[in-house]
């Protein structure tokens, strides 16, 4: 998750990061990352300052496949 954090430019500032990736990583075993509406709305009560929404979601969803095949 952080490898695809980093490749999809998905945090700015890092006052968040800790937060958004462990709450990326929660939703994927847990059956919330099937579609990008499903990620949204998993993830909508971790705030973020600078706005990274669609590029947190791409990075969830990048990185999904990765951690449903280990």
């Amino acid at each position: 998750m952080q490898q695809a954090f980093l490749e999809q430019d998905a945090y700015q500032y890092g006052y968040c990061r800790p937060g958004q990736i462990l709450s990326a990583i929660a939703c994927v075993p847990e059956g919330h990352a099937n579609t990008a509406d499903d990620i949204r709305k998993y993830r909508s009560g971790n705030l973020c300052r600078c706005a990274a929404y669609p590029k947190i979601v791409a990075a969830v969803q990048q990185a999904k496949p990765l951690m449903e095949s280990r």
